[in-house]
């Protein structure tokens, strides 16, 4: 086999990548071919091999050092553009003092570095104490601390560290802030601080974080409620009430926020609670309402005592804001909360309603009650709640009424689920007896309620029964015992004759015996919006309770 020692390639294939892989023995990369050449032949392309090497090194050493040409010499230019800038900057400076007289020589004022911190040291904390915050299983433990700011300036997010503790061994740390955004001085405010769970803490070190004033503050007079209830349920203790605001300077406010603390006899804190109001800016002549939740704790002390205090802002056109210090804002009440029936749903509004507001609840009737049985033959009662008032809504109207059988109670029974009773009206109601199977005596404990004047809030539907069919059926208990009982497949429609859509619409279908007597009764579910001029069907199987139905009268509810 022959190469081309002209042109360096080889003589098989034509490649000119060729390696030396022995004495005179070239092998080609292109096709494996191996050369064998004379000695000076072979040292002669060794040479030129080398000579191709050198000039790709010697390129790209070429190329390197072009490329650090040009960025020194962007370097430079940029080191020249900024002293251009800077000198043309002081012969301006110079030019417009050679101008000026002396003393009409412009002042450069530093601007001053205003230091807000504050010593830790004025913010005195309370002994500690371990409280549990919930009930039963779900009850989470805390460590309680009460700070009082003596530093004689407001505080801004004040917050306090601790440190857990078991001997020697240091279990964790948590931080938690004061319940307020602004602790004024000579206030005090309880904090919860979360405690690791699981673990047996033997004492907790306690640590005042970085303390500061507000970054914008005004004084200004102190917010109260215009209305305010303390309300208790149970283990829930609730502070409702209405805020207006009523500055002469007509300024908006926003941000409201109310701290409310509840004391023991002894002066103990025994629970608190922090919100905000429903609405985030107040003008001048609005309000507001706000419902908080009061956290409790040692549930076996009874309150004795509370107060709130208000916080709030003033806000400008721009959205900016700026807090309000007001002197004595603690306000405290002496005296117990209010105290409801637990399984009453209590309403903002239902609460705060002035009593110009409120429906009488004398003027509600609970019908006598009808002894019936269910479909597998077990004792309920049946009843139906009335307006008897000829001109007034009764808004959410509800209660729990109290079942005794001679003088043993036999549980309650909740009134919901209507948004409103119009005069005349009958509710239905099933009463389910536990234990008995007589009930001689029910008492109704009713929720405060709101009024309406005619026409009411009720949007005016059009409800057509077209069709019942008396019906047998039968149910088999525990694969044993098989009862029957009767029904009423009961038809109709639904008619929107106004001008605008109904949605959310409730019916309840009701059986009557020849007395007019409630026998039987069912709500109607998943009625669909109704378009206006439009009508939806409905069918409804009613279960017999009582004596055999000779009627049906309907009821509905739009929201």
């Amino acid at each position: 086999m022959t190469i081309d020692l002209k042109t360096l390639k080889c003589g098989e294939c034509g490649s000119s990548v060729l390696k030396r892989t022995g004495l005179n023995e070239y092998t080609c990369d292109h096709c494996g071919s191996v050369t064998v050449v004379e000695d000076n032949v072979s040292d002669r392309l060794e040479r030129v091999l080398n000579q191709v090497k050198n000039e790709a090194g010697r390129q790209l050493a070429a190329e390197e050092a072009l490329r650090q040409k040009l960025m020194l010499r962007k370097v430079g230019i940029g080191v020249i553009v900024v002293l251009g800038i800077v000198l043309v900057g002081r012969l301006i400076e110079v030019f417009i003092e050679s101008r000026n007289p002396p003393g009409e020589r412009p002042v450069v004022a530093a601007a001053a570095v205003v230091d807000r911190t504050i010593p830790t040291a004025g913010l005195k904390l309370g002994e500690p104490r371990q409280v549990l915050v919930g009930n039963g299983s779900s009850a989470m433990p805390k460590l309680l601390v009460v700070a009082r700011n003596e530093t004689g300036k407001p505080l801004s997010r004040a917050g306090i560290r601790a440190t857990y503790y078991d001997g020697d061994s240091r279990l964790d740390e948590r931080s938690e802030m004061v319940p307020i955004s602004v602790l004024e001085p000579g206030e005090s405010a309880p904090v919860l601080i979360d405690m690791p769970s699981g673990k047996n803490i033997t004492r907790q070190d306690l640590l005042v974080q970085k303390l500061a004033e507000p970054y914008n503050a005004v004084e200004g007079p102190r917010m109260s409620f215009s209305r305010l209830r303390l309300v208790q349920q149970g283990d829930r203790v609730r502070l409702v009430g209405r805020v207006a605001n009523t500055r002469k300077d007509a300024a908006m406010v926003g941000g409201i926020e109310v701290l409310a603390t509840l004391y023991d006899d002894a002066g103990q804190v025994i629970g608190f609670g922090h919100g905000y109001g429903q609405s985030n800016e107040l003008k001048p002549g609005a309000h507001t309402s706000v419902d908080l939740s009061i956290a409790r704790f040692g549930r076996a002390a009874a309150i004795a005592a509370w107060d709130y205090r208000i916080g709030y802002s003033t806000v400008e056109a721009s959205g900016a804001r700026t807090a309000v210090l007001s002197a004595d804002r603690v306000i405290r009440t002496v005296g117990a909360p209010e105290r409801f029936n637990p399984e009453l749903r209590l309403g903002t509004e239902d609460l705060l309603a002035e009593d110009s507001e409120r429906f009488d609840a004398k003027q509600l009737e609970l019908l006598p009650l009808i002894d019936g049985r269910n479909n597998i033959q077990q004792r309920l009662f049946l009843t139906e709640l009335v307006n008897r008032s000829t001109d007034t809504v009764a808004l959410a109207p509800g209660g729990v009424i109290s079942r005794f059988s001679g003088s043993k109670a036999d549980g309650t029974t909740n009134i919901s689920g209507l948004a409103y009773l119009y005069p005349g009206e009958r509710f239905p109601i099933f009463l389910e007896p536990q234990d008995m199977e007589r009930i001689t005596d029910t008492r109704i404990e009713w929720k405060p309620m709101r009024r309406a004047a005619m026409p009411g809030p009720r949007m005016p539907l059009e409800v057509k029964v077209t069709g019942t069919k008396a019906e047998t059926g039968s149910v088999l208990l525990n694969f044993s015992q098989r009862f029957t009982y009767k029904s009423v497949e009961v038809k109709g429609t639904v008619k929107n004759p106004g001008t605008g859509i109904v949605g959310k619409v409730r019916l309840w279908v009701s059986l009557r015996d020849r007395g007019g007597q409630l026998t039987g009764f069912k709500q109607v579910e998943n009625l669909p919006a109704i378009a206006p001029g439009e009508s939806v069907p409905f069918q409804v199987d009613v279960e017999q309770n009582g004596r055999d139905f000779a009627s049906v009268t309907t009821l509905y509810q739009t929201e």
